[in-house]
């Protein structure tokens, strides 16, 4: 670790520095222009992959959420110095099927790990993102078009679900590979279902089709019985189906990415029923719409309470309360919060009766950040943003969490998300 410290850390750019106004946007995107060249340093231009810098290569889904943290700068700043690298790292993972399951990850990849990938194409199609070049091969790209490919891993989950309800009534495993590496084939986690209502109920906003917004209710429904979302909204992280369990219990930990899952599916809910009632009038969807919206409200109740203010001299500030206070964040966890932070931003946009308590709760965050942002004499973010500087701690998840937050600020000033 000490070595990948150093390295990345030669890596990053020369900032001694990095300044922010909250309430300013030329501020914002400066700085967000800046973390984004701290994160972009990490990527490994050799790779064949598309990746960045990481320990081990079972971090592939991390490089997927660092490509959509720079989709989504790219919308917001439009500075379009990555598109190149975002066409390369996406293309080469495509795979044969075009649904982000390439031969270079066969044996691990899971579920979360292919969805990660999947957000960037979801991404992309929200935004108007340059299309990926065509080759010889596939003139028209329609095979390659974001939705398309959005669209083929929607149809990878759709048949993993039914091939994994013989226990627990439905749910997707973690692990798709029952002769995976890892012991994944037994758990039904948040992160993947969580990942599948998203992936669900983004394509129907985006497309309008029932198909789509049927599966997000059914996965939620699930969710739900299941005891995955409690009552009160808060996101366990899983459940087992090994020996006979049939998800009779829970893992009950809490880490800020499952809710976030969930809550900006539950926003992109909201704005496909609100779009049926602009659409057709005549028809009334405002008992489900009325849901949807007190859905959000209550994941960003529970998010305050759960993800937000770890000392009551940190009121508003972002941690991930599993690993943080004691200094365990593995390189996975460290990114956690950037995924909150960029869905309760994305959701804001989605469900205008948000932005007020989730602008709030972004400011703090990403002005603790900024702060947490200037370690090794060049700028590095570090993993505890409620410490007034940087915590000693260095790597792509901390890069990208900083990023993250700070764009977060942006997302209202930014394209609107777009319809099919």
């Amino acid at each position: 670790m000490l070595i990948l410290a150093v390295a990345t850390a030669l890596l990053a750019p020369t900032v001694t520095c990095l300044a922010l106004n909250v309430t300013n946007t030329t501020s914002i995107r400066q700085a967000a222009t800046t973390l984004a060249q701290g994160l972009f340093a990490y990527h490994n231009p050799a790779s064949t992959i598309g990746q960045f810098t990481l320990p081990e290569p079972w971090y592939w889904w991390l490089s997927g959420s660092a490509w959509t943290a720079l989709i989504d700068y790219t919308a917001y700043t439009n500075d379009t110095a990555y598109i190149p690298a975002i066409h390369s790292a996406l293309s080469q993972n495509l795979g044969p099927d075009n649904d982000f399951v390439p031969a270079s990850q066969a044996g691990w990849e899971a579920n979360d790990d292919q969805v990660y990938w999947v957000y960037a194409a979801l991404t992309a199609l929200e935004y108007n993102f340059p299309a990926l070049p065509c080759d010889s091969t596939n003139s028209s790209c329609q095979t390659t078009s974001w939705l398309a490919v959005a669209t083929n891993a929607f149809e990878d989950f759709v048949t993993r679900w039914s091939n994994n309800s013989l226990t627990c009534a439905g749910g997707l495993k973690w692990q798709y590979n029952p002769s995976a590496t890892g012991n994944g084939w037994n758990y039904k986690n948040s992160v993947s279902n969580g990942g599948f209502f998203q992936l669900s109920s983004r394509l129907a906003r985006y497309t309008g089709n029932t198909t789509y917004a049927d599966w997000a209710d059914k996965i939620w429904n699930w969710s739900a019985d299941i005891g995955l979302i409690s009552p009160s909204f808060h996101v366990f992280d899983g459940t087992s189906d090994a020996d006979g369990a049939n998800c009779s219990s829970l893992n009950h930990e809490e880490w800020s990415y499952n809710l976030a899952a969930y809550l900006h599916g539950a926003a992109n809910m909201y704005a496909y029923n609100v779009n049926i009632t602009s659409a057709t009038p005549s028809h009334n969807t405002n008992i489900v719409t009325d849901f949807w919206e007190s859905a959000a409200h209550s994941f960003i109740t529970t998010a305050n309470s759960t993800f937000f203010s770890p000392f009551p001299n940190a009121t508003g500030i972002m941690y991930e309360p599993q690993c943080e206070p004691k200094g365990i964040c593995n390189t996975d966890q460290t990114s956690f919060k950037g995924s909150l932070a960029g869905w309760m931003a994305k959701s804001a946009v989605l469900v205008p009766s948000l932005r007020a308590d989730v602008t709030g709760l972004l400011r703090t965050s990403a002005s603790g950040a900024v702060e947490a942002c200037s370690g090794l004499g060049n700028g590095s973010c570090g993993t505890k943003w409620y410490v007034g500087g940087y915590d000693g701690a260095t790597g792509l998840g901390q890069e990208l969490g900083g990023l993250d937050v700070v764009l977060g600020l942006l997302a209202g000033e930014a394209p609107g998300l777009q319809f099919g």
